[in-house]
């Protein structure tokens, strides 16, 4: 006899512990396939150094680093690719070491380049603003190396500090 409510429910719809289960499975058949549906994701770096992450590397990309999210399937990692063994963990140490290292250079190397360019820009400004003191007859002070003494550039001699500003300027400011 049936004594629960539920139990009588069941047997008047046998039909919903059914629908139940198919909506069950359909859900866990979606998040085992839902994995593949990702696209690969590429981290490009151009001739500049700029990074970008995308799908596809633009044109003008230098070096291309993959960094994940590529369809794994069910068995929820990738397998090596064919024709290529498993790296040992020695194997994978020195790669890693050896990324590391050649990242630490690209860094250094940047850091050299723009410390470079910061220099140049410096040097251009003050011998620009040295060749506009010349230019419009500023008093410019001179220290005699023997005496030690301060004496101002003469007339006489500004055409030639002129011509000497702005040969520096010239080679300070090449872009």
């Amino acid at each position: 006899m049936l004594t629960n409510y539920h139990e009588m429910d069941n047997l008047a719809h046998p039909k919903k512990d059914e629908l139940t289960m198919k909506r069950l499975m359909t859900a866990i058949a979606v998040l085992l396939i839902a994995p593949g549906a990702f696209g690969q994701i590429v981290e490009c770096i151009d001739a500049k150094g700029a990074k970008t992450l995308a799908q596809f590397c633009p044109p003008g990309t230098v070096k291309e680093i993959k960094r994940g999210g590529g369809a794994t399937g069910a068995g929820g990692s990738a397998a090596p690719a064919a024709g290529t063994a498993p790296k040992s963990v020695a194997e994978q140490d020195t790669a890693f070491k050896k990324r590391s290292l050649e990242r630490q250079e690209a860094e250094a190397k940047g850091e050299k380049e723009r410390n470079e360019s910061k220099n140049a820009e410096r040097n251009c400004n003050d011998a620009r603003a040295q060749l506009k003191q010349l230019q419009e007859g500023m008093r410019i002070p001179k220290i005699d190396p023997n005496s030690g003494e301060r004496s101002y550039l003469e007339d006489k001699d500004r055409p030639g500090e002129i011509a000497n500003a702005q040969k520096s300027a010239d080679n300070w400011c090449k872009k």
